[in-house]
């Protein structure tokens, strides 16, 4: 029929798309720093793959609770929350960008170490402490810092960055999984602290630094106009529906990322292996599509992206609770998390657009510190709920936590100014 145009088929699409991405990646000058810092982030969540695999057998040998079990995770989102409330205004004025990436992956190592000796809840609890400290703390110097080195291709820099999350998070657990079969969690913990400890020197050693009065153009009143700054951001409508927006995300996410391996191993007595195989699932379509939603959102605005993700993510949610192949529970929870893993880039190029250069850190402050207060509400009420429900009804509670982030992305404007 005249005046209808087909679509290209989706295969074509997508290697478009990648094209599109490979070019935009080629025409940056140093990509560099870019790898090694998302090396750094993968690492970072490398540490969090581990914690949340090696969780549930902890929590078995210590006859935890599931309530208990979801505490030690909340006891991280606490940590998180600190770190970032503190980190943002020291980063910004310090601008110590690649020392404090250095200690984040330096409590990283530790936090593995205090994990391999854990024989009580309290020595657990110290080990979510710093692995807070190194996921959520992560996430203030870098993305400032990747911002300022690539103020052109943000969306695309940070897409990169959350690539090297998603294959943290992917690999990690099917490592951890595989080792288990010959080791126990206590040597596989100790064993996994080696590369984190190396990559926190190797960042350390091998980062550039960044010219800030260059970049952010800095006078000798710059402390006085941070202050100023962080003020506006404060009072700026859309930066405040943002952070409940992510917190909410996040709390999609992280839950179903923590509920996911408990519901394998308590419901369907799933080994290491299979559990391990279930979380790395739930990142393969993060990793190829991070890039392509960060480097769309460049072109087509933050919102839109979301939205769509949001609703994809609703839909297969409520899903899960009706299935009982542990195969298909597995793939409708991995297309779940992709959509959801997708738009993490989006979401923290949406907060470097609000905010301006020399608030940029405590903008990630306020984003990850009402994403880590909000989530780690998650793991106690999925807790209780599980412990007096079933673990069935937690996934229903992640599809309102979906809905609701949904509701505020259709709020918020697609295009943004800083202030």
């Amino acid at each position: 029929m005249s005046g209808v145009q087909v679509p290209p088929p989706l295969p074509a699409t997508l290697l478009n798309k990648m094209y599109s991405i490979v070019r935009d990646l080629r025409n940056i000058k140093n990509v560099r720093p870019l790898s090694i810092v998302s090396a750094g982030h993968g690492v970072t969540h490398w540490v969090n793959g581990i914690f949340i695999v090696l969780l549930p057998f902890i929590a078995q040998d210590l006859s935890l609770t599931y309530t208990t079990t979801g505490s030690m995770v909340t006891i991280f989102f606490i940590a998180a929350v600190a770190v970032t409330i503190i980190s943002g205004p020291v980063i910004d004025i310090s601008k110590k960008y690649i020392l404090a990436q250095f200690l984040c992956l330096l409590s990283g190592a530790l936090a593995l170490l205090l994990m391999s000796g854990a024989n009580s809840t309290l020595i657990l609890a110290l080990s979510a402490v710093f692995i807070g400290i190194c996921v959520s703390g992560w996430h203030t110097p870098s993305i400032p810092y990747l911002s300022l080195l690539y103020k052109n291709k943000r969306g695309l820099a940070l897409s990169i960055h959350t690539v090297g999350a998603s294959l943290g998070d992917g690999i990690a657990p099917p490592i951890a999984g595989l080792i288990m079969l010959v080791l126990s969690w206590q040597q596989t913990a100790l064993l996994l602290a080696i590369p984190v400890a190396f990559m926190g020197f190797y960042v350390l050693k091998s980062l550039p630094q960044i010219d800030t009065d260059q970049n952010l153009e800095q006078s000798s009143s710059s402390k006085y106009n941070y202050w100023d700054g962080l003020k506006d951001l404060l009072a700026n409508k859309d930066m405040l529906i943002l952070c409940v927006l992510a917190g909410l995300w996040s709390m999609t996410q992280n839950g179903l990322v923590v509920f996911l391996p408990l519901y394998l191993v308590g419901e369907m007595q799933s080994s290491p292996v299979l559990v391990g195989f279930a979380l790395f699932s739930i990142q393969v379509g993060a990793v190829f599509g991070g890039p392509i939603v960060g480097s769309l959102s460049d072109r087509v605005g933050r919102r839109p992206v979301v939205i769509y993700s949001l609703i994809i993510s609703a839909m297969l949610l409520i899903i899960i609770p009706l299935l009982e192949s542990v195969y298909l529970f597995i793939l409708i929870s991995s297309l779940a998390g992709c959509s959801l893993y997708s738009i993490r880039p989006v979401i923290h190029s949406w907060t470097m657009d609000i905010s301006a250069g020399q608030t940029s850190g405590s903008a990630i402050s306020m984003l990850f510190t009402a994403q880590a207060a909000l989530t780690g509400m998650i793991p106690i009420i999925g807790g209780l709920t599980a412990d007096i429900f079933g673990l069935k009804l937690v996934f229903v509670l992640l599809t309102l936590t979906s809905i609701l982030a949904l509701i505020l992305s259709f709020i918020m404007p697609n295009k943004i100014t800083g202030v």
